[in-house]
């Protein structure tokens, strides 16, 4: 399943109540991704297999009901759906219903909906507020739970977009990814971390601390997104945060070129395609740390801590942040990218602030 797969919301509609459906996609995108049958369907997709396949695919539906949603044969269907997700997967899909004639009582709400907390549109003020509430009230739900994301270690999903956190005022929009001594940087997955507050995403990632490390990281800080297509995995040669990877940049002579491999580290390492997660991490560290390598004539763990930006010598090296280390975060995957400058990504910036302001990554 790829990022554009995932839904966060399914609008369930009758066909006369299509303006409101529109005006409610277009009030919560961005930042949320909505399916809206005639917004997202491509030219040439069969309706009768993506929908069903959309809504499964969602976090939320929400059910807009009126006088016509008893006459609407295809939203009946898309609602009995939707009631079946949210008991099959023990509540982890929720239906909203949302109430456009509100002259209806629950008993003529359809099956499966009358015990659902509804949201009225006119008493709640419009649905502008509707998207308002929704976006306060149910954005935690829409984050990936701790399940999900070891289960994408496991598989290696794609990363589609990645987002990195930097200090606000370490930020130059002129400069880099990331310092300027440092080859690649530290990258999240974006999937992964957005819908969770500035202060979960830097526990998760352990920015800050294990990675590019900051004296104190209750500082304003700056999300950086930006796509990860076939063409940028390959321009900013994406790899796994792992310390076979992390090698392979110090040793290569087209990457970092900080060192030269042996004979038998350029055995071990393999023909490509290289598997970097193999299970002989702490192998691959100890090479990345030998004493000829790691007393530098610029001091002690100048590659891993300069070059890389790994600031803290217990980092697992998994390609996930979970294991030695005991952190209030969720397991999530880490990856280098090469530290470009700015003007060649196309990214976007989002103010986080500081980790108490409990600002959300969109």
């Amino acid at each position: 399943m790829t990022q554009e797969d995932r839904w966060d919301f399914f609008i369930a509609y009758a066909a006369a109540d299509r303006t409101a459906a529109e005006e409610l996609y277009d009030l919560l995108t961005p930042p949320f991704r909505v399916f809206l049958d005639h917004r997202s369907l491509l030219p040439g997709d069969d309706w009768d297999s993506r929908l069903p396949a959309a809504q499964r695919q969602a976090a939320i539906t929400l059910v807009l009901i009126s006088a016509s949603s008893e006459r609407a044969y295809y939203q009946r269907e898309e609602v009995a759906r939707a009631v079946e997700l949210s008991r099959r997967e023990d509540g982890l899909h929720r239906v909203v219903p949302v109430l456009l004639d509100e002259s209806a009582g629950a008993d003529e709400l359809p099956y499966g909906l009358r015990l659902k907390q509804a949201i009225p549109v006119t008493a709640g003020g419009g649905l502008g507020q509707v998207a308002e509430r929704l976006r306060s009230t149910l954005r935690h739900r829409l984050a990936l739970p701790p399940d999900e994301l070891l289960r994408r270690y496991e598989d290696r999903t794609v990363v589609e977009r990645a987002v990195r956190l930097v200090p606000r005022d370490g930020f130059d929009p002129t400069g880099q990814l990331g310092l300027p001594s440092r080859k690649y940087v530290f990258v999240g997955d974006h999937e992964e971390q957005r819908h969770r507050t500035l202060r979960q995403v830097l526990s998760n990632l352990w920015i800050g601390d294990a990675f590019e490390q900051v004296d104190n990281s209750n500082c304003p800080w700056l999300a950086l997104t930006f796509d990860l297509g076939e063409l940028n995995r390959r321009k900013m040669d994406l790899l796994p945060a792992t310390w076979k990877a992390a090698f392979r940049i110090l040793s290569d002579p087209t990457r970092a070129a900080c060192f030269e491999a042996t004979d038998e580290e350029r055995a071990l390492l393999g023909r490509p395609p290289r598997n970097y997660y193999s299970d002989d991490q702490q192998a691959w560290y100890s090479s990345c740390t030998t004493r000829e390598r790691r007393y530098t004539p610029w001091g002690t763990d100048y590659f891993i801590r300069e070059v890389l930006g790994i600031s803290w010598l217990c980092f697992t090296g998994t390609g996930i942040t979970q294991g030695a280390r005991q952190s209030s975060g969720l397991p999530s995957r880490v990856f280098f990218v090469r530290n470009l400058p700015l003007h060649s990504i196309d990214y976007q910036v989002q103010d986080l602030g500081v980790p108490d302001d409990d600002i959300v990554l969109d």
